[in-house]
């Protein structure tokens, strides 16, 4: 498997996606079951290859954005083998995929591979609807990905005062 490429398999075979741009922050809460950390990240991809005629049309350069929960996440211990998992249900927005409308991704696990301060090579996986049959038809996607995530410094929460990002 190359590094900083989407897998997606699909019922029809594996289209690659390269990773634009792959970024980590993390949005503090306080601790409790109620207010848990939440690790975030986030994903654009460019044009895919290897794609099956039902998809090369569309040209798709996809997102994807996954929210993983702890009580506690220190960005300290964002290590080799520190891994998480969010199995949440389809109706959750904790996983979520663009490819040409929004559908939600489950049983997602992420895993840091690797470390070099605050860039992080994570293999991440993921579970979709097929992402062009909508009706349950397909047999579901499985995504998978080992990327180099920046972490994001940009971020401001206004509409969250009570919780920090870092």
């Amino acid at each position: 498997m190359d590094e900083n490429v989407l897998y997606l398999t699909r019922f029809c075979g594996v289209e690659r996606y390269p990773v634009e741009t792959a970024k980590w922050y993390i949005i503090e809460g306080d601790g409790t079951e109620d207010d848990p950390d939440m690790l975030c990240l986030e994903m654009d991809f460019g044009m895919g290859d290897g794609l099956h005629e039902d998809t090369a049309y569309l040209e798709a350069e996809p997102s994807w954005e996954v929210n993983f929960y702890s009580l506690k996440i220190p960005a300290a211990s964002l290590q080799p083998g520190f891994c998480l998992e969010q199995p949440n249900r389809e109706e959750d927005v904790e996983g979520n995929l663009y490819y040409m409308e929004h559908q939600p991704t489950i049983d997602n696990k992420m895993e840091v591979v690797e470390a070099e301060g605050e860039r992080l090579k994570i293999r991440l996986t993921g579970i979709t609807e097929d992402v062009n049959y909508y009706d349950g038809s397909k047999p579901k996607n499985t995504m998978e990905l080992v990327a180099w995530f920046d972490k994001n410094l940009s971020l401001i929460h206004i509409s969250e005062p009570t919780r920090r990002s870092y």
